[in-house]
Parts: C-alpha cells; structure tokens; sequence
C-alpha cells in the first residue's frame, strides 16, 4: 500500500515539475519576445541549472549573450545544440564568432557531424546494434544445435560487442568544453604548485579529458595539462 502511494506521488511530482517548467518556459519566452532579454536570460538560465532546458532556448541563450558580448557562453549553448541536434545551420554562426574572437578549436567536418548524429541518436542506435546481437547469438545457438557452421556468425558478433563498447566509451563519453574565463592560467600537474605552462584567452575550444575534485584536465596543443575547475564550461 505504501508503494503504491509513493508511486502516485512520485508521478504527481513528475506532472507538477513538468507544468512548473513549461510555465516557466513560457515566462521566459514571452520576455524573450519583448526583447526583455537579460530578464528572459535569467528565466532560461533557471532552467538550463535544473536541466529542464529545450533546445530553442539554447538558441535564444547564445543569442542574448552574443548581444551581450559574452561570446564564450553563446558558443557553450550553440555547440551544444548542434552536439544535440546535428542541425549544421548553427555551424556558420559559430565560425563566425570563432573566427572574429581568433579562437581555436572550432573547426567541424564530416567526422563531426557524424559524431553529433551518433550523440543524437544514442538510444536507438545502442538498441539496434543490441538486437544485432541478440539476433547472432541466437542464429549461431541454433547452427550449434544443427551441428552447422557457426563461426562467421560468432565473428560478427564479437565484432559487434566491439562496436558498442568502443562507441560506449569514446564517442558518448567524450567531452568537449570552452575556455569560460580570461587569463586561464594552463599548469603541467593538477597542483598550484605545477608549472605554468601558457596563459589562454576565454573562449578557445579544447578536449577535456578527466575532471577532478578541484582540477580539469584538458588537452592543448596536443599535450595534457591541467586548469582549475570551474574555468571550463563543460559541453
């Protein structure tokens, strides 16, 4: 009985979230509308903290802070909705900003796109790579049964297995992020007492590869290093 009632609960929450946010979206729309835009930002930044975000308000995010100047933030929210999304019409704009700030690390080709797709479609393409091998496991059981020839079956399944673990892995985990802040002091070690190795403008483009209590790995110019947390915005 008293599952039972946590369940309702539980779904009379989930409505009342839902209602709340779509509520709160329309607030943040409508001083969007009337060119209201910081207010409008601190309705959608409300939202985008709580990840109840949609994927227009990214939109109108990275349009009030290109308006504003603040260009590292407009790309976080441009790039991650074209990782998203794969819509490419958003890549234009996002070279245009790049390009008249002199950053780096925006540079998006084919490989890219098909990144942002594999990202989009996550589930369903898990899902079906999974029922391939389902599908294999049970047609190579059942040539075992018949006595028949079930290695190249057993094979492609196995590759399969690969498939999944080195898209599970590397394409989903990996992680994107952009420099937040002004004279971002990059360091050799997760330590104050590391040595510097280059100071970077806000806005640059770069790899992250681990975070950590109070450090963020990255990847610059080819060669690891390490900035304190919070001066990435993670993608």
């Amino acid at each position: 009985m008293i599952s039972k009632l946590n369940l309702k609960l539980f779904f009379l929450f989930l409505v009342i979230s839902r209602f709340a946010a779509a509520n709160e979206l329309n607030q943040g729309d409508s001083l969007f509308v009337s060119q209201k835009y910081t207010e409008a930002l601190d309705v959608y930044q409300e939202l985008f903290d709580a990840d109840r975000y949609t994927y227009s308000m990214l939109l109108k995010m990275a349009f009030i802070n290109d308006g504003l100047g603040n260009y590292p933030q407009a790309l976080y929210y441009l790039d991650l909705y074209y990782k998203k999304t794969a819509d490419r019409s958003v890549v234009a704009k996002i070279n245009d900003i790049s390009e008249e700030n002199s950053l780096s690390g925006y540079q998006y080709n084919d490989t890219h796109f098909f990144l942002a797709l594999m990202e989009k479609y996550q589930a369903p393409f898990q899902f079906i790579l999974f029922s391939f091998i389902l599908l294999l496991m049970a047609y190579a059981y059942r040539k075992r049964q018949k006595k028949e020839q079930a290695a190249p079956a057993v094979v492609l399944q196995f590759v399969l297995v690969i498939v999944l673990l080195i898209v599970n892995n590397q394409v989903f985990d990996s992680k994107q992020g952009i420099i937040g802040s002004d004279q971002t002091l990059l360091r050799s070690g997760p330590s104050a007492g590391a040595e510097p190795v280059e100071v970077l403008s806000r806005g640059h483009k770069v790899k992250v590869l681990e975070e950590l209590p109070v450090w963020t790995k990255i990847s610059w110019d080819d060669e690891e290093v390490y900035v304190r947390k919070g001066k990435v915005l993670i993608i």
